[in-house]
């Protein structure tokens, strides 16, 4: 086709998405958990299918809005020679179906300049509640290419709960549940590319979910940006999620996943591309089967460093639990008069520094804990730990924060932890200042926290993630401790030189750009 009039085609479909979203605000948009694909990203997508060799391709877009990804996936196989072309569309928002429809026209005159055909079904329906996969008068299909909605729903209320229970146990959310559904409408080696959220590569909640699909699919490809706020369609507001493009084939078998990345939607085209063993990426070292995405070369050798470490988090002895106090239920407990008896000191995300936690009740925010009836949950004994901060969002320097908590440091026998705080300790013993401080080194290093980036894409530090982490055996631990209580002060390259030292890390792999 003509690359002047296939250009105007989709300025065509672009601009009929732009007049939907500008017909309906973001409130509404947001409770159905809409965020549309702008034109760039619709196009990669497509670019990474490879062609079916039916007769007739059929495509499934389930959660359509106004029908771009499909549009482009048809619009990509005409142009490398496909004459036919079926889709089936699923789109609940009854608002977007008249530019849906318009949207479709238009990828049907396309066809037709071309003396080819495509037609389509659209159904205004529940993809999820609908359950296709399950009705025996439609066929499967050759490809979905999807970007379904994101939300969250009640485990106990919603019908969205048991929906997909004969695929995979839990609820995580609901794009999770619509590429489930989708998987199982494909035929073997049909192909499956999605955008969502990154949080389903790890998590406790997405464990089932990540067995099913991993059961069924070969991941192929991963395209990960390095700016959440500049993926979708630039009349969306600002996206906290970390999100993902994954390309998959069902029943495929491959060696080695290849990982993209790029700043934003505009360098989608231009990204950097490692190729990596399925074992690098895909951790089969536990149940959990979490998908690590190092964004470069340099977080891939970080990665490969770290599995070879001695041991994990946990068989090397180690727990971590979140803080038990969680404030919005708690507040007749809490208190800003920090000294007077009967209260201990309630640990918040400020008082955890790299190295030390500290409480002194003279800063603004420090609060106490009131010892009144039914206070034991909420609290434990004061011992010393390592508190790590939950809640250090990927575009901030250091996703990992860690400072030591002396139980001398406190004359009280109890003692407070928020629960927006991760506390660490010794498994069925008490933890030593060394340890204490050796565990804070491993924490802070560039090594470990660049580790932990390839593991995790969530706006919070999970203690699941923290727990399956390849980690150095206790002994390096006790040695790490005792050279960081000689500094005097906390200094990244001084922790970073020890705690490499010590674990044998080449550290010009650290240091390198990503």
């Amino acid at each position: 086709m003509n690359q002047q009039v296939l250009f105007e085609l989709k300025n065509d479909i672009t601009c009929l998405q732009r007049d939907f979203l500008r017909s309906k605000s973001m409130k509404v948009r947001k409770s159905l958990g809409q965020f549309f694909t702008g034109s760039v990203v619709s196009n990669y997508m497509a670019s990474l299918l490879s062609n079916p060799k039916s007769e007739t391709i059929r495509i499934l877009d389930a959660g359509a809005g106004t029908g771009i990804l499909t549009a482009s996936t048809a619009l990509y196989f005409l142009d490398t020679g496909c004459k036919t072309v079926h889709a089936v569309l699923y789109e609940l928002d009854s608002d977007a179906l008249i530019n849906l429809e318009e949207t479709l026209k238009i990828v049907r005159d396309a066809f037709k300049l071309q003396q080819a055909t495509f037609t389509y079904d659209i159904y205004c329906e529940d993809f999820v509640l609908t359950r296709p996969d399950k009705d025996k008068s439609i066929q499967s299909f050759d490809v979905s290419v999807i970007n379904p909605p994101y939300f969250k729903y009640s485990a106990k209320e919603s019908p969205y709960a048991k929906a997909t229970a004969d695929l995979y146990k839990g609820d995580p959310n609901i794009y999770a549940s619509f590429m489930a559904v989708a998987l199982a409408c494909l035929r073997d080696k049909g192909q499956m590319v999605t955008i969502t959220p990154r949080s389903f590569a790890n998590g406790l909640y997405f464990k089932g979910f990540r067995a099913y699909l991993l059961s069924k699919l070969s991941l192929e490809l991963v395209h990960i940006f390095k700016h959440r706020g500049k993926v979708f369609n630039s009349e969306e507001s600002s996206v906290l999620q970390e999100n993902i493009i994954c390309y998959f084939v069902k029943g495929g078998v491959s060696n080695t996943i290849t990982v993209r990345s790029s700043y934003c939607d505009l360098q989608i085209n231009s990204a950097k591309e490692g190729k990596h063993p399925v074992d690098l990426i895909i951790d089969s070292s536990n149940d959990q089967k979490f998908i690590r995405i190092p964004e470069s070369d340099n977080e891939a050798n970080i990665l490969n460093q770290a599995e070879s470490l001695e041991t994990t988090f946990e068989k090397a002895g180690y727990f971590i639990s979140t803080g038990r106090v969680v404030e919005h239920r708690t507040r007749g407990y809490i208190t800003t008069n920090t000294d007077t008896e009967n209260t201990v000191p309630l640990y918040r995300p400020h008082n955890i520094t790299p190295l030390t936690a500290t409480w002194t009740g003279e800063h603004k925010k420090e609060v106490s804990f009131i010892l009144k009836g039914g206070y034991a949950k909420h609290i434990i004994e004061n011992n010393t730990y390592l508190l790590l901060k939950r809640f250090s969002p990927k575009d901030e320097k250091r996703r990992l924060i860690a400072g030591v908590h002396l139980a001398n440091k406190h004359t009280c026998k109890l003692i407070g932890f928020g629960n927006k705080t991760n506390y660490i300790g010794v498994t069925n013993d008490k933890l030593s200042a060394t340890e204490a401080y050796g565990l804070a080194a491993v924490f802070n290093s560039s090594f470990m926290d660049k580790y932990f980036r390839c593991i995790s894409g969530n706006t919070q530090v999970n203690a699941t993630e923290i727990r399956t982490m390849k980690f150095p055996g206790r002994d390096q631990v006790k040695e790490m401790g005792k050279q960081v209580q000689k500094l005097k002060t906390f200094d990244t390259t001084k922790i970073d030189l020890i705690v490499n030292q010590i674990l044998g890390v080449i550290s010009s792999s650290i240091r390198g750009e990503n």
